[in-house]
């Protein structure tokens, strides 16, 4: 097995427990170094973490030929200049979600990446997680039937940090669906496949881009869902339902360490899944153990350009 070179650029919050030391605690990984757009904060970040070395500038670490694949953890507004020079570099790539600022963006990327003849992957962690790979096996098991829908309830409060990047669209690329709630529709489509036709209303109740939105999901095998996001909530919720003729799998998706609930007509069970506080390291070793020839990490670009191309149309849209 060929030890995977990682470099990195940015080393923000993501980087710190998230995403950053799983490049270099997997198996068969290391970390070479990293760039920021403020040096002294790679240099402290390399301090810490007593990994690798700072390159003064994107362009001189895509320059180091021993470097196999780049993680790019900048703010959004970035991801698709930082992505092609990756690509034109002939290396491989993992890019923070959302992939890109817009759906088109995103294309620009995969084509990049496609005429390169390297792979893109998008830091979707959740599919490799224990929690909901205990999920997907209790659905693949059987145990609740075939499955009808799925039902998505999140209730969250406003930012109240308008210094924030994830509050200015001009960075984030619009707002919590946008850049976070994302991550539910990825692992809808780990679950389901692609969605095939979907509806929506939204409305704006403060002036922001929308507060509200409804959104109606189709997939094969007749499989239907529903979303319900608020964010302007004072009560709280974070909450998945999927049903099947059996029995029901409900839990909160951003809560990992809350049981999953499986209901049936034997009765309820409670299920804790642990999973490591390095979220992004079973990720990254699935991400490693692809590039050996083993296996495969399902966050590619395909798959992440198809939420992308359901987030971008409805935050784009006008509120009704």
């Amino acid at each position: 097995m060929k030890t995977i070179t990682w470099g990195m650029i940015g080393c923000g919050d993501v980087t710190e427990v998230k995403n950053g030391p799983g490049l270099y605690l997997a198996e068969n990984s290391k970390l070479k170094g990293i760039t920021n757009r403020t040096k002294s904060k790679a240099i402290d970040w390399v301090n810490r973490h007593q990994q690798g070395i700072v390159y003064d500038s994107v362009e001189e670490l895509l320059k180091d030929e021993e470097i196999d694949i780049v993680y790019i953890s900048v703010t959004p507004d970035k991801h698709m200049e930082y992505a092609i020079q990756c690509a034109k570099a002939g290396k491989h790539c993992l890019i923070e979600k959302p992939l890109a600022m817009a759906y088109d963006e995103g294309v620009a990327i995969r084509e990049a990446f496609r005429e390169a003849g390297k792979k893109a992957y998008v830091a979707f962690y959740r599919r490799n997680l224990n929690r909901f790979i205990k999920i997907k096996e209790i659905l693949n098991s059987g145990k609740i039937g075939k499955v009808s829908q799925f039902h998505i309830h999140r209730y969250v409060s406003p930012i109240t940090d308008l210094n924030a990047w994830r509050a200015k669209p001009e960075v984030s690329g619009g707002n919590v669906f946008t850049e976070t709630d994302i991550h539910i529709l990825d692992y809808m489509d780990e679950l389901f496949g692609e969605v095939k036709y979907f509806q929506f209303m939204k409305n704006s109740l403060n002036g922001n881009d929308f507060d509200s939105l409804v959104v109606n999901f189709q997939y094969d095998n007749n499989i239907r869902g529903t979303g319900n996001w608020f964010y302007n909530a004072e009560i709280t919720r974070d909450f998945v339902e999927i049903i099947g003729e059996k029995g029901i799998i409900s839990f909160d998706f951003f809560h990992n360490d809350t049981p999953i609930l499986l209901e049936t007509i034997e009765g309820k069970e409670e299920i804790l899944v642990n999973d490591s506080i390095h979220v992004g390291l079973a990720m990254e070793l699935a991400i490693v153990n692809e590039l050996n020839g083993i296996g495969e990490f399902h966050g590619n670009i395909d798959t992440a350009l198809r939420t992308l191309k359901i987030t971008d149309i409805i935050y784009h849209s006008e509120a009704r």
